[in-house]
């Protein structure tokens, strides 16, 4: 049985396979808890979208 060598794009896919799957692309480590601070802006709060009325004199 003969054996084709591998040619550089299969093993720079192998190499890459085996970096991301011993964890090679996480850069760092997470927590895993989403957290969620509550701020008033245009977009969540209905005072900042009204526009004031004009006053009739």
């Amino acid at each position: 049985m003969e054996t084709k060598p591998l040619d550089g794009e299969i093993l720079a896919a192998i190499t890459m396979a085996l970096y991301e799957y011993q964890g090679g692309t996480t850069h760092d480590l997470e927590s895993g808890r989403l957290t969620q601070h509550a701020e008033k802006t245009e977009w969540n709060c209905k005072f900042f979208m009204q526009r004031q009325l004009p006053v009739k004199k």
